[in-house]
């Protein structure tokens, strides 16, 4: 009898010690962080489409626990009040150009210390090496931010509709386009008239004739169908962005995971590697659209590029040298990047 009720008993206990195991409740899944981001760039435009295979990219790197909500063609932010709406939270991430407002050292001086670039390619190296140079400025004029990944756009070119410009004497009494001061000031130098004008109201003056030329980025000739009325196109880059930047949130930053920061990073790292080809291979298919159309692409002899840099070279140092009074070390840093944009074009 006792035998009897000691074997029911063990199994009871038994079965009592699984069922306490197959009970226990197990951990929920991880929440999906929703991180929304704002740009310019219009839905479907070759800049949009790079993006979005980045944001994929990382929503499946992250095995799902991370997901984007797109904000195309300034519908949330224009694109000059992109870079201040982020430390403000109101988009998660950011991408754009500073439009030379709060980086005077980092933007403009930069910008105009790319002068005479073959390539975007050849531009970020320069930024890569200007990042570990000036850490401290960078800190000073994006430290609102976290930077994901920093660099340069296709360099801007002189393009003109009456008259071919080999040299910049042949600017002399030409209206131009210039969007920065730097245009401004080497547009003047050279006997011209700098006319300040969105590029949607240059379009609209090449065409009427109202303006000779005009200072753009080497995409934008064919993105805002500048050929015809523009005949002429002077292949030396003036300046180069050079702060196409993405940048996060501080706060959002700081909230995520160790793991998915590193995540980010990694995807960041091949999104730029992307961008950049991506930029270089549209700014020649643009040069072979712009030609099809009519477009006469001035090749510059090296005697004649050693001509604009000649040129350019004291109206960029002098505008250094007002920073430096303001106490950056802009003309030091002017000429290391000369050096390094020298040293990659060998």
């Amino acid at each position: 009898m006792k035998r009897f009720f000691v074997i029911p008993m063990a199994v009871v206990l038994l079965g009592g010690l699984i069922l306490s195991v197959t009970v226990t409740p197990t951990p929920a899944a991880e929440k999906t962080i929703e991180l929304s981001v704002t740009y310019h760039y219009p839905p479907g435009s070759v800049e949009d489409q790079n993006l979005q295979r980045w944001a994929k990219k990382v929503e499946e790197d992250s095995k799902g626990r991370l997901k984007f909500r797109i904000f195309g063609g300034a519908v949330l932010v224009n694109a000059f009040d992109t870079y201040s709406s982020i430390p403000k939270g109101v988009a998660d991430i950011g991408v754009g150009f500073r439009y030379g407002v709060g980086a005077p050292f980092t933007d403009e001086l930069f910008a105009m210390a790319l002068m005479g670039t073959p390539n975007v390619a050849t531009s970020t190296r320069v930024v890569d090496d200007l990042m570990k140079k000036y850490p401290e400025y960078y800190a000073k004029e994006w430290g609102d931010t976290k930077i994901m990944w920093m660099q340069a756009d296709p360099a801007s070119y002189l393009s003109t509709r009456s008259k071919p410009v080999r040299s910049p004497e042949d600017m002399k009494g030409l209206e131009i386009r210039t969007p920065i001061k730097p245009a401004v000031e080497l547009v003047k130098a050279a006997g011209g008239k700098p006319v300040s004008m969105p590029l949607s109201d240059f379009v609209l003056g090449l065409q009427k004739g109202t303006v000779d030329g005009g200072l753009v980025g080497g995409l934008s000739l064919r993105s805002y169908k500048l050929v015809p009325p523009a005949k002429y196109f002077t292949d030396f880059g003036a300046y180069a962005a050079p702060t196409w930047y993405m940048v996060m949130n501080l706060d959002k930053w700081k909230s995520l995971p160790p793991d998915l920061q590193k995540v980010i990073e990694e995807d960041c790292a091949w999104g730029k590697r992307e961008t950049v080809k991506m930029l270089d291979e549209q700014v020649e298919a643009t040069k072979e659209w712009c030609i099809k159309q009519g477009l006469e692409i001035l090749t510059l002899k090296p005697e004649e590029r050693a001509k604009w840099v000649e040129f350019l070279g004291p109206i960029y140092l002098r505008l250094a040298a007002e920073l430096d009074a303001k106490g950056y070390p802009a003309t030091s840093a002017f000429k290391f990047a000369q050096e390094r944009l020298a040293h990659y074009m060998k």
